[in-house]
């Protein structure tokens, strides 16, 4: 379940982490009979699909093939008075009939686990998330439904005891730690284990204005660096209307790279504000970020800014959106140097209720990456989905992607079309 096995890029990951991540599991249900656990909810799905794409390898002059598809599901979510589990898992099995690619069994499964130790004070926070990610962390995530090339499986898990005490009415703190350790399914890919201490204050002025603090240390162990992270903030949070919020943290960071005996030193900030026109919502969000690069085993800087807007009518869905990234390379900074890409990205997307059985979506976006190459790309997608009846339902799909940059060779243009049943048990 953990492993891509059948691709030719996977390797098995190992056991022991498996086993530790079972483990803890076990010891969160455990240590809460008491729980007075709801019951449980299941939800599962088969689907099986055929694709025709005329460059399956995503690269100039590339081949076609025609792409059989298994795509299983599983979801499972029990609460109680003490106890929060819930898990979602996705599987997609790719044969190429054509041997343009080898066949390929990719992962998605999100796991969460929240327990109340003890009287609402001590918490144990557990989550575990093993997904598709570019290779190059610049180009974003993964989108949904995309052919997998360029791409690495990854897993995150996370363990954080904290506890939250209160002082007096209006004031409550998060004090606590986590341990993260992130690994590939591929061995020339650095794991990494990060260690995270911190402190969260949130203070009620009124019913509607909060005033926020905090500090964060972390230290960051991978096989070539290790890093020291302070970050210390301040802010607020507003309710400015009842169809209207706001939030600001901001302050300083500053980090220091061991083996290189170096430092840098930047602004932190985390804001978003959602409003309610009635009509149309708005969300805007703006902050900074720390991703791992798969490729380079590096550690971003990611500062990012995101807009947009949602409008509903009685049958159809729209919203536009614009991002723009900035990731800042660490392995520069010693010479002063450190790498900049830059990426902007603007989407549509559109849905429309056609019958109560048949559903249509439309997607159009454009990438531009500010790099040495580049890069502009151009995505497109149409999909309808028929409900033939209550568990069993039939879509199909057309998708389109286009990549120029300065350098030809790396140029390419996909087309796929494809059809998929799905049944729900």
């Amino acid at each position: 379940m953990f492993t891509a096995s059948q691709s030719s890029r996977s390797s098995h990951p190992p056991v022991a982490r498996i086993c530790l991540f079972a483990c803890l599991l076990l010891a969160l249900f455990w240590c809460a009979p008491f729980a007075a656990l709801a019951e449980p909810a299941w939800k599962a799905s088969l689907g099986v699909g055929q694709e025709y794409s005329d460059n399956t390898g995503e690269e100039k002059n590339g081949k076609d093939d025609f792409i059989t598809s298994v795509r299983p599901s599983l979801a499972y979510s029990r609460e109680g008075a003490r106890l929060l589990f819930e898990s979602a898992y996705s599987g997609d099995y790719r044969f190429y009939a054509k041997g343009t690619e080898d066949q390929e069994f990719n992962h998605n499964l999100n796991v969460h686990a929240l327990l109340d130790a003890w009287n609402d004070f001590l918490f144990l926070d557990l989550t575990d998330t093993y997904r598709l990610v570019n290779e190059d962390r610049t180009q974003g995530d993964v989108l949904e439904d995309d052919s997998a090339q360029d791409v690495v499986q990854q897993n995150t898990f996370t363990f954080s005891p904290y506890i939250t005490p209160r002082f007096g009415e209006r004031g409550q703190a998060k004090i606590g730690y986590a341990f993260s350790n992130i690994w590939y399914d591929e061995d020339d890919k650095d794991l990494k284990n990060i260690h995270r201490g911190f402190v969260d204050a949130d203070y009620e002025l009124t019913d509607r204005a909060s005033l926020l603090s905090g500090y964060s240390y972390t230290q960051e162990l991978s096989e070539d660096e290790t890093l020291h992270r302070h970050i210390a903030y301040l802010g607020g949070r507003l309710a400015y209307s009842e169809s209207g919020s706001v939030f600001l943290k901001a302050g300083p960071q500053h980090t220091r790279y061991q083996e290189r005996d170096s430092s840098a030193t930047s602004i932190y900030w985390d804001a978003g504000l959602d409003h309610d026109f009635g009509p149309v919502q708005l969300n805007l969000t703006s902050g900074v970020s720390f991703e791992d690069d798969p490729d380079t085993g590096q550690t971003y800087e990611r500062r990012h800014g995101t807009l947009r807007l949602t409008k509903a009518w009685e049958r159809t869905t729209a919203s536009v959106s614009a991002s723009l990234e900035d990731y800042e390379e660490n392995s520069g900074v010693e010479e002063g140097n450190a790498e900049s890409i830059r990426r902007t990205v603007l989407g549509l997307n559109l849905s429309h209720e056609f019958s109560s059985r048949l559903t249509g979506t439309m997607g159009l976006s454009h990438d531009f990456e500010d790099s040495d190459d580049n890069t502009k790309r151009w995505q497109a997608n149409l999909g309808l989905n028929y409900a033939l009846s209550e568990k069993l339902s039939l879509s199909t799909w057309y998708r389109f992607k286009d990549s120029r940059s300065d350098d030809e060779d790396e140029e390419f243009r996909v087309n796929r079309v494809g059809v998929q049943l799905t049944y729900a048990f």
